[in-house]
Order: structure tokens, then C-alpha cells, then sequence
């Protein structure tokens, strides 16, 4: 029985064309090769002179025949700055016996130009004689030369923009870090403490005590939509608007927040800020103040009662996000504060920081914490609450800006 693999292999070899492949001589097939190859091959005597070339060589150098160039050397057909490089290079492997391979070498010409080409070249041996010569092959990789070239320029070029980018950032860091908060006031019997974390060099978040009239501690918290430089940006503006509004203050955060959101509406392109604003009314006789706040879409409040030892969420009533024209901050609420309650305003960041599974931190795992923490003063409670939410995220970087304000009375 026939092997059908032999089968295949006769059926697949009566159907061929017939090949005078297997009878040409090797001298035929060496013809051919130097004929028909595109590469430029070639092999050289001990004193640079060519023996063989191949077509595509001669063509290269203007020759119809490759015969033609036959006895010459490179300094007939090169610049003698490129001649003599190659011919040192080809007496080093004579002397060493050392071939190179895919070597990038630079060819210049008599008319100026530049080529590139990727050579390799090994001693030449014959029966009975030792390195009789160079055998080499080259291929024009000029094309590919040049374009790796741009594209390392253009790295270059990305690297130093880089560099630039890094250090404009750096600045801008400095100048949020200067601007957030800003002047810290001092008001007896209020502790105040905050965190100011952005999620790059800088961010959206901004907090900020305004100087005011009739010199209330009054504070705003806001957050621009997005991240980055371009929320950056408009935390400069905000600063600017809430000063500049805080100047004819008139003890309504309702009314601030709204003057700001005149000023800020249609200046931010596609984009918006939620926001916080109160005030703190004079200390009774008890210890006690009360707290007026408004908000545009953020109502991230909590107060953490020292008598209870509970924490509360308030319901504040509905207010809308600034930066759109006709929005409305909230209606003012007051809130009574006695000695030892906490106060605490945040941003999202900080609750909507999520781990590998996608779960957000979440408002819950967020107060328990405050109330795990609430023998702590009050600064490191803000400190210790941003790390306790970065452990649970197990990546060293911020998923967005996290800001966190906080009063205590004492």
C-alpha cells in the first residue's frame, strides 16, 4: 500500500511544470542571482577593487552592464571622505578575520547627495589562500532612515514639550496651592480644618474664606466639573467672582451664591460647578452658633453631634448647579452648632472613589469612619479619612479631586 503522503507528493509532482532548477550549474545559478537580485552584491579584492557586482549595483552607479564596474574601487565611484571610511572598514576584516552585519552606513556622492544603507560585509576566502578579499551585500534604506530620523525629532520634540508641560504644571500647582484656601481666618471658639487634595498636578476643587463686610466667617466650597488643567483654570475665575461678590455680602448665602452664578454663566463651555456657601453668626452665651448655609448642587453636608456621639445628613432644600443661566442656589438653612459638634463639607471625590471591583467608598463606609475618628482632632481626622479612602481604592492615584472642610466648636 502507498503512504498517502507519498501519494500526494507524486500526484502533486506529475501536475508541476518541468524545472531545469535542480540541472543548472552553480554557475548559472550564481549569474542569475547577481542578475536578477535587488539587492547590490558584490565581492572585492584585497585591495577594495570589485571582482563581481551584481546588476542592481552597477545600476546604482549609472553602469548598463554590471561588468562595467568591474576594477574599480569606491573612490571611483564615492566621495573620498566615504571611500576611505569603507575601504579601513574592509582592511579591519581582512585583518581580523571579523565580519559586520546590518551595519548603517552613510554614503555620500560626488553630486552632493546622501544615501543610507544597511551593509553587511565578511572576509572572502578561497581554496588554498586565506581572506582573498570582501564579500558583501548592501540595501538602500535611505527611506527608512529618514523616517526614523523624523520620528526620533519628533520624540525629542514631544520629550522637551513634556518637560515644559511638567513644568508649567508645577507652577500652576504652586499658584492653586497658594490661592486654595487663601487667607485662613482665626475666629475664637471655632477650630477649622481642611483638606485640599487635587487628583494631578491640580484640579476643580477650591475652598476659599472670603473677607466680607461685616467680617462673619464665611467660607465657599466648590467643584468644577472635569479634571485637570482646563477645572484649573476655572477655579482661578471662581476665586476671583466669590472675593469679588463676598465684598457686598449681606449675611444671605442665597443671594451670594446667586451673584456669583450671574457672573459665571456662560463662561464655561460645557461644563459646570456645584457650590457651597455659608456663614457663621455670633457665639451665645451657651457656646452655641448658628450656621446659615446655601448650596448649588452640592449638598454634601454632615454634622456629627458630640452629644449624641451620632452623625446626621442634612436635607438641605433643592438648589441647582452653577454656570447655567437662570439656575437658583438653594433657600438658606440655619443650623444650630453647640460645643464639641463637628461640621463637615466634602466633594464627591472623596465618597466616589472606587476599588478594583468598580464599589464606590460610599457615604456610609464614609461616616463610619468619622465616627471611628471622632476622638481625633480635627485635622488629622481629614488627613487619616483621605488615606483610609486611598487604601481602599489599592491604586496609588487619585480617581478625581477630594476636598474636605471642616469646624469644630469649642
Amino acid at each position: 500500500m502507498i503512504p498517502i503522503q507519498a501519494m500526494t507528493a507524486r500526484e502533486n509532482s506529475a501536475n508541476e511544470m518541468p524545472s531545469s532548477l535542480p540541472k543548472a550549474s552553480a554557475q548559472q545559478l550564481f549569474e542569475t542571482l547577481m542578475e536578477q537580485s535587488a539587492d547590490r552584491i558584490y565581492i572585492k579584492d584585497h585591495k577594495g577593487r570589485f571582482i563581481v557586482a551584481s546588476k542592481a549595483l552597477a545600476e546604482m552607479h549609472g553602469y548598463e552592464s554590471r561588468h562595467e564596474i568591474e576594477g574599480l574601487t569606491d573612490f571611483d565611484l564615492f566621495t573620498h571622505e566615504h571611500a576611505q571610511q569603507a575601504h579601513e572598514d574592509e582592511q579591519e576584516i581582512l585583518r581580523t578575520g571579523t565580519p559586520f552585519v546590518n551595519k548603517i552606513e552613510k554614503e555620500t556622492w560626488p553630486d552632493g547627495s546622501t544615501t543610507w544603507v544597511s551593509s553587511s560585509k565578511a572576509p572572502f576566502n578561497l581554496k588554498g589562500s586565506e581572506r582573498s578579499g570582501i564579500i558583501g551585500i548592501s540595501r538602500d534604506v535611505t527611506a527608512e532612515f529618514i523616517a526614523r530620523e523624523k520620528l526620533m525629532k519628533n520624540e525629542q520634540r514631544l520629550r522637551e514639550q513634556n518637560e515644559i508641560l511638567q513644568e508649567d504644571l508645577q507652577s500652576a500647582r504652586h499658584v492653586q496651592e497658594v490661592m486654595i484656601p487663601g487667607r485662613v481666618p482665626v475666629v475664637s471658639g471655632i477650630q477649622l480644618a481642611y483638606l485640599w487634595n487635587p487628583m494631578s498636578s491640580v484640579g476643580g476643587d477650591i475652598l476659599s474664606f472670603p473677607r466680607n463686610p461685616d467680617k462673619v466667617l464665611l467660607f465657599f466650597l466648590g467643584d468644577v466639573s472635569g479634571h485637570g488643567i482646563t477645572a484649573a483654570f476655572y477655579t482661578v475665575l471662581l476665586k476671583y467672582l466669590t472675593s469679588h461678590e463676598a465684598e457686598h455680602y449681606s449675611n444671605n448665602p442665597q443671594n451670594y451664591l446667586d451673584c456669583v452664578n450671574s457672573e459665571l454663566s456662560g463662561r464655561i463651555e460645557n461644563g459646570f460647578v456645584t457650590g457651597l456657601a455659608g456663614h457663621f453668626g455670633k457665639r451665645e452665651e451657651d457656646g452655641s452658633r448658628q450656621l446659615i448655609l446655601a448650596h448649588a448642587g452640592h449638598p454634601y453636608v454632615l454634622i456629627a453631634r458630640a452629644a449624641t456621639a451620632k452623625i446626621e445628613r442634612l436635607k438641605l432644600p433643592a438648589g441647582i448647579v452653577m454656570g447655567i443661566k437662570g439656575s437658583k442656589a438653594s433657600k438658606p438653612s440655619s443650623i444650630t452648632l453647640h460645643p464639641g459638634d463637628r461640621f463637615y463639607a466634602f466633594t464627591d471625590g472623596l465618597i466616589e472613589a472606587s476599588n478594583p471591583e468598580g464599589e464606590e467608598y460610599g457615604m456610609d463606609a464614609f461616616i463610619s469612619s468619622l465616627k471611628d475618628l471622632a476622638s481625633q482632632p480635627l485635622q488629622e481626622t481629614l488627613e487619616i479619612l483621605h488615606k483610609r479612602v486611598c487604601t481602599y481604592t489599592e491604586s496609588p492615584d487619585q480617581q478625581d479631586d477630594m476636598t474636605c472642610l471642616a469646624f469644630e466648636m469649642s
